[in-house]
């Protein structure tokens, strides 16, 4: 008795790439296919800056179909704890070999810090790569590194855009008291935060999108205003709901 082969598919994963392996009717014949990977990535690595910032690495190989990379950071070698840190990261979803890079500086406490790296595909599919661990010693140095002294003004406010808040960072590099002042696009300020610190460092404050008198802010642009003695400091913002 003439059996028919049943139609029967699975995937082979190999260099980078998909094989479908299909059988067809009475024949027996199977056809191969390829499917290129959503990314082929060779690597992804974590260093340390001179003023402590952890710059992350990584290389593709090929990319097929990519919305983009979001970066995800964690003090422990634990996924489901991770917090996303950056914005959607522009692919280039090429054949050929790219590098791209990205760089934390929202670092304020020393300690081991894990990095995953998630490649979104177009369909909202994705996957996740790493970790990359490093240290950072925000006390004592990186014994490798020269320090870099600290120099009063605003550092990267994020997220950005964001709704409905965001974290407002900034440096001093003596004590001093510290005024955040939020603009509209009309001029006028919309609030005002202030701090008075005892100790040089990195300090940072979380803006809620309101007002002074608690009402909550229409989407737009603003400016971040940062005031400490004779220094001034300015940063665009964008709320975006």
């Amino acid at each position: 008795m003439r059996h028919k082969l049943l139609v029967a598919a699975f995937l082979l994963l190999c260099a980078g790439s998909i094989f479908a392996l299909t059988g067809f009717g009475e024949s027996n014949t199977f056809g191969i296919t390829e499917e290129t990977l959503p990314v082929e990535m060779s690597s992804f690595s974590a260093t340390l800056t001179a003023n402590n910032y952890v710059q992350l690495n990584w290389v593709t190989q090929s990319e097929t179909n990519l919305q983009g990379y979001y970066v995800y950071r964690c003090t422990a070698a634990n996924l489901s704890s991770a917090s996303i840190v950056s914005g959607l990261i522009q692919p280039t979803n090429t054949s050929s070999q790219q590098s791209y890079s990205f760089l934390d500086s929202e670092i304020y406490q020393s300690g081991q810090y894990y990095y995953w790296l998630y490649s979104m595909e177009m369909d909202g599919h994705g996957s996740f790569h790493g970790p990359a661990s490093i240290l950072v010693n925000l006390d004592g140095g990186n014994p490798d590194i020269p320090g870099i002294p600290l120099e009063t003004g605003l550092r990267a406010i994020y997220p950005n855009p964001f709704n409905p808040s965001t974290t407002i960072s900034y440096q001093i590099k003596t004590p001093e008291a510290v005024t955040l002042s939020i603009y509209n696009t009309r001029g006028q300020i919309v609030q005002t935060i202030s701090r008075s610190h005892n100790t040089a460092g990195i300090y940072s404050v979380q803006f809620e999108g309101k007002d002074t008198h608690g009402n909550t802010l229409s989407s737009g642009v603003y400016h971040v205003v940062m005031t400490a003695g004779k220094h001034s400091s300015t940063q665009k913002i964008v709320l975006m709901k």
